[in-house]
């Protein structure tokens, strides 16, 4: 059982923990957010501001005799080792309509005592008084977790300040542990789990010495299994994103790193191998010759997940958009904006409606049966320092910067077992369970607040696809007609040379197909290297390169298979092709539906079950869906709007605070002189008539009218989510002005 230990944070002064960047001009350092808006403390900084407090008691002398760098390893981690704690980010206890202010200063030249020029900066500062809750979880409650669990609430007790100038009055606060689950210990009902902490760290740190930490050693009672012989089993695999996630691309700079648009397999296979390794005795030459049949040699095929569009109750999964799928370059196919609309690479070489250039379409194509959009994964920037616990200060050079996907998001695959073996032994080896939410630790600082998900497994074998929807003998009924190829992942084929195929050729695809003789009619394809990394070894794995996801052609079979040619494309699109097939790699689809047969798209959507759901946050995601689709009801996104209207849209930003009444009120007024003004002229007769007619009550008047009916819509709603749709209706209107082709 794992031991978890829960504080609060209460802030007696005004705080600063930046996310990296600003908010327009009038912004330059804004709090950390999550995607909803909530603030946040990243586990990224807990972790560092409790390690400081760690390095500044083991200064003291009663604490001397502990090895300071050892010990602070031991908890907090080093490159060779990590760490068993795992910190969680701080959210509020309770949401506040307003939770931060924006605070100027200046910086004063020490010689002349005045501010210098051009130094004028501003910055968003949390409230005083608010509460924040965050959580440390080791995986084992042994006596030496519970020895470092003392460590780490005297090192919490002994904060008194975090984040940013917190040497100049901001960030003052006490943290206690209000809770702890998972351990045994006596203690008296009336004392709180601090104390007791407070106490066993004088006890063991103070007079005594800490117990050692052991290697975990879980044993699983598992059956060896021989050769794979079965039907295969496919399991839907639903993730859901409890922290932000970064699973990088390849590092372009040493400290920058973007989070991929998708969960490779490779990641969840590292996962569920890490937790069949602390499981099982690998030394065991029966269990380990399991663990490499199952992990390596094709037992288990492990997906990569693709983003779910989330609406109310429901996801609907998403492939990349396929290559030969095209829009207008000019106003292109994108979000819900249908543009001039998609067309087949086959149909169409130039735009009907403008005759402009034809590019593919961008990002990943929601599958369901209404009229289709494209989806990309929410995803945020965020900014590290490393912090010298010798100094308090920023070591120079130390900036690291993390672009991940956001928390609150679903990603959708298929893991597909080799028979019903397969599933049983990768169940026992794992621990895992099927319709059982799980937690996961996946992807880069997965033990500083990011990268926890839930997962979900579920048995599919009877259903469509999840990335296709309908069965084969629908969408090929003919084999010697014309048709598509997709590659829904990325696709490794490589000739007996080891050269690696960069496009769609007959010799490869007869080779890999098992259909006969393949023509190949058009194809459009890209390349991507496909590069990884060994952590055992810490060494760069053999980089190969991959036919991209949506690469596809259009190919003719002229002398199909009589007997099985639909057994053998059930076959291939169910195991894929190429190399790494275990890693997600070489998943496709025969003429798939989203060219010419979306309306038949009629039971793509996922059900969520309640324990998948968001429970809080889903409220606010489904407000905004409701409140986006409220504004497409009252300002189409192809109307075009006077460039008037963006000073109004930056009124509405400005004063976003306010309740929906209020601004109705100044709504009516808008365009028309401000009565003290007229006043402090010298009254209506010195100020005279207007020579120019409002705009916003003559040709603008229609679409003030509906931004009123939008705020009446929204005042019906919890107040909580005002700021949030007042911002979203400035954006809205800000978008729509700033549209090409607009009147000026």
């Amino acid at each position: 059982m794992s031991l978890t230990l829960t504080f609060e944070i209460t802030f007696a002064s005004d705080y600063h923990v930046g996310a990296g960047y600003g908010k327009g001009f009038g912004l330059d350092s804004a709090l950390l957010r999550e995607a909803d808006g909530k603030p946040a403390l990243r586990g990224s900084a807990l972790a560092g501001v409790l390690r400081g407090s760690a390095y500044q008691l083991l200064e003291f002398p009663s604490l001397q005799r502990h090895h300071r760098d050892e010990t602070l390893q031991r908890i907090f981690g080093h490159p060779g080792q990590a760490k068993r704690w795992h910190v969680a980010s701080a959210h509020p206890v309770e949401r506040r309509a307003r939770d931060s202010q924006p605070v100027r200063r200046v910086h004063i030249d020490p010689r002349t005592r005045r501010a210098e020029p051009r130094k004028l900066f501003s910055q968003e500062e949390g409230l005083a008084g608010q509460v924040f809750r965050f959580t440390i979880t080791c995986p084992q409650n042994d006596e030496a977790a519970l020895d470092e669990a003392a460590l780490l609430v005297a090192a919490a007790r002994y904060t008194r300040q975090l984040g940013r100038s917190r040497r100049r009055g901001l960030g003052e606060c006490v943290i206690h542990l209000t809770d702890a689950t998972g351990l045994d210990a006596e203690r008296s009902p009336d004392k709180p789990w601090e104390d007791w902490f407070l106490e066993r760290f004088d006890q063991k740190w103070l007079k005594e010495k800490p117990a050692e930490a052991p290697r975990p050693a879980i044993k699983a009672d598992v059956e060896t299994v021989g050769a794979w012989n079965g039907a295969a089993v496919r399991v839907r695999v639903v993730f859901r994103l409890d922290e932000p996630l970064i699973i990088a691309e390849r590092a372009s700079a040493g400290n920058q790193f973007d989070a991929r648009p998708s969960i490779p397999g490779w990641a969840l296979l590292g996962t569920l191998a890490s937790l069949a390794a602390e499981r099982c005795d690998l030394s065991d030459p029966g269990e380990y010759r399991d663990f490499v049949a199952l992990f390596l040699r094709g037992g288990v095929a492990f997906p990569t997940l693709y983003p779910a569009y989330h609406y109310s109750a429901n996801l609907y999964p998403a492939i990349p958009a396929p290559l030969g799928w095209l829009t207008c370059s000019v106003v292109p196919f994108e979000g819900k904006s249908a543009g001039h609309g998609a067309f087949s690479a086959r149909d169409s070489k130039e735009c009907p409606e403008c005759r402009g250039k034809l590019e593919p379409v961008s990002g990943f194509c929601i599958l369901r049966r209404q009229v289709p959009f494209t989806y990309t994964p929410g995803r945020s920037s965020e900014l590290h320092i490393k912090v010298r616990e010798e100094t308090g200060r920023v070591e120079k050079g130390q900036l690291y910067g993390y672009t991940v996907l956001d928390a609150g998001q679903y990603f959708v695959g298929e893991l597909i077992c080799a028979d019903e073996k397969a599933w049983t032994l990768l169940q026992d080896m794992t621990g895992i369970a099927e319709r059982t939410p799980l937690t996961w630790r996946i992807g880069k600082a997965r033990r500083r607040g990011y990268g926890q998900v839930t997962a979900w497994l579920e048995r599919c074998d009877g259903r469509p696809h999840t990335w296709i929807q309908l069965p084969l003998d629908r969408r090929v009924p003919d084999p010697t007609q014309p048709l598509t190829l997709t590659l829904l992942t990325d696709t490794i084929i490589a000739d007996p040379w080891g050269r690696h195929a960069t496009g769609f050729a007959a010799d490869w695809l007869e080779a890999a197909l098992g259909l006969g003789p393949v023509e190949v009619i058009d194809a459009y394809a890209r390349t991507r290297l496909v590069d990884s990394f060994n952590a055992t070894l810490g060494l760069p794995r053999r980089r190969d390169t991959a036919l991209a996801a949506g690469s596809m052609a259009w190919i003719r079979l002229p002398e199909p298979p009589k007997k099985d040619w639909q057994t053998r494309m059930a076959q291939l699109e169910s195991v894929g092709i190429g190399l790494r097939r275990n890693e997600g790699y070489g998943r496709v689809a025969f003429n798939h539906p989203i060219y010419e047969r979306r309306e038949e798209l009629t039971e793509s959507a996922i059900g969520l079950e309640g324990r998948m759901r968001l429970g809080d946050e889903a409220a606010r995601d489904s407000f905004m869906n409701r409140w986006e689709e409220k504004l497409e009801e009252y300002l189409p996104p192809r109307k075009q709007l006077d460039l008037r209207f963006a000073a109004l849209a930056r009124w509405l930003h400005a004063h976003r605070d306010e309740s929906p009444e209020n601004l109705l009120r100044h709504l009516g007024a808008i365009g028309q002189p401000d009565s003290a003004l007229i006043g402090a002229i010298g009254g209506a007769d010195e100020y005279g008539a207007r020579s120019k007619a409002n705009f916003f009550q003559t040709d603008g008047k229609p679409t003030v009218e509906a931004i009123g009916k939008a705020l009446k819509w929204l005042q019906k709603e919890d107040s909580t989510n005002w700021p949030r749709g007042i911002e979203r209706l400035a954006d809205w209107l800000a978008a729509l002005a700033e549209k090409k082709g607009g009147a000026q």
